[in-house]
């Protein structure tokens, strides 16, 4: 047999082969991610997402670490530190707001059944009026309460004790296995999945330019300037939200400790770490934040200011302080970290929470907004291409116009002290390379200020 290798004869493909190649190609692909596991893609995503959150602190840390010889050697040493380092602050956070936070929890658990009773009182007598148009008695409230009252005795008059005494451990044994198992299972899968996301992420953190490389060298050169161009404007959209959504969340439940230890509501860090963990669900979690803090305000007296008593007033003052957060926010603090980055529609936003929630669940609440604004870029990239449109506004992105006498005196006092910064403008400090998301901490201030 002839050692020479032998030359490819083939002919080129024509461009109807390639299309149908392609098209082939994409359906096999999209039937195998439609067959795949959901919580398979959540704990890719969740790779992907802690992999692209701490990538600057990698690249932060692999700067420092130039004695390391080796490229390879000298990045997975900086992914080491920065777990370390990332562990460790979670610990610290853990130690010293932990039992607090068990201390509150005890707390609120105490004060739940006072506030459920209280409700409770206070919904009978309202119920117990009878309802009346012009002096008529539409329902009387007997009819009521036989409509909800009902005898299930009945059924149970021909069982027999020993019938009662088989069913009854028939049943107790049924009701144990079956969740003693689940808990088991359930336990087994989230280790399982918990060391798949941090092994991925770990890949993601180390590798993560390298395939950012790969996926623009392989893209036909005529179009590796609209790869990279999609690549900044993806950078500039998942930046902003999801690590300008860190610093607001913090923002926020700092401020919501401030203010709830002022108003003298019980459980304050509770209260902070629910509005700090809620604000990550854009234009609706402020305003379910709000709902804990108003009825502790109606159930409970403050404990701070004199006079204030649990009630409407309390409840008022409660959230208008809260609302009074939220606006501050969106005012000063939204422009500055989240820019034009998304600039999506309140109904917009609902339906990919919506779609999130069901797909994802929690995570997909999380990334629903960010995914949205992702396929509006994508969407305006092929419009543009379809009918020869301009893709890629010049014009500076809108932070959201704010109207009011109030928001114009503040805005002209502070303005001079807090500027915002055009979004084209961080856009045009950042070099247009392919390594798009191993930023250093100063370009990643630069793009969520």
């Amino acid at each position: 047999m002839s050692s020479k290798v032998p030359t490819v004869t083939s002919p080129p493909w024509n461009r109807n082969t390639k299309i149908i190649i392609s098209l082939v190609l994409l359906g096999l692909v999209v039937l195998m991610a439609l067959r795949i596991n959901r919580s398979a893609w959540t704990a890719v995503a969740l790779a992907m997402l802690l992999a692209y959150l701490f990538s600057p602190a990698v690249a932060f840390f692999e700067k420092r670490l130039k004695m390391v010889p080796g490229y390879d050697n000298r990045r997975t040493l900086a992914v080491l530190v920065t777990w370390i380092v990332v562990g460790g602050g979670f610990w610290l956070a853990g130690a010293l707001l932990i039992p607090r936070m068990v201390e509150q929890s005890r707390e609120f658990g105490e004060q739940l059944p006072e506030m459920i009773e209280s409700t409770q009182a206070d919904l009978e007598e309202l119920l117990s009026t009878p309802i009346q148009v012009g002096g008529i008695e539409l329902v009387p409230l007997e009819e009521l309460e036989n409509a909800f009252t009902s005898d299930s005795d009945s059924d149970t008059e021909g069982e027999t004790s020993g019938d009662a005494v088989s069913n009854l451990l028939q049943s107790t044994v049924t009701s144990l296995a079956a969740p003693a198992i689940n808990v088991l299972g359930g336990a087994l899968s989230f280790i399982i999945t918990t060391a798949l996301v941090f092994v991925m992420s770990f890949y993601l953190m180390r590798d993560g330019p390298k395939f950012v490389e790969y996926i623009v060298s392989a893209t036909p050169e005529a179009y590796r300037g609209d790869v990279l161009r999609l690549f900044r404007e993806l950078s500039r959209i998942w930046n902003a939200y999801l690590r300008g959504q860190l610093l607001l969340c913090l923002a926020v439940g700092v401020a919501t400790y401030i203010a709830a230890s002022i108003l003298g509501l019980p459980n304050p860090l509770i209260l902070a770490l629910i509005a700090g963990v809620l604000e990550i669900i854009p234009n609706f979690g402020p305003g379910l934040a709000m709902i804990p803090a108003v009825l502790f305000a109606l159930t409970t007296d403050s404990s701070t200011l004199p006079g204030m008593e649990a009630g409407i007033v309390f409840g008022i003052v409660t959230g208008l302080t809260y609302i009074g957060i939220q606006n501050l926010e969106a005012m000063f603090l939204v422009p500055r970290i989240m820019g034009g980055s998304l600039d999506l529609h309140p109904v917009v936003v609902l339906i990919a929470l919506l779609f999130g929630a069901s797909l994802a669940g929690v995570l997909g609440v999380v990334l629903a907004a960010p995914s949205v604004a992702t396929l509006r870029l994508f969407g305006r990239y092929i419009r543009g291409k379809l009918f020869d449109e301009e893709i890629f506004s010049t014009e500076p992105a809108r932070a959201g116009q704010q109207r009011g006498a109030i928001y114009t005196l503040i805005r002209f006092f502070l303005s001079k002290r807090f500027p915002v910064r055009p979004t084209e403008e961080l856009l045009d400090r950042q070099p247009l390379t392919a390594d798009l998301f191993d930023t250093s901490p100063s370009d990643v201030t630069e793009w969520v200020r």
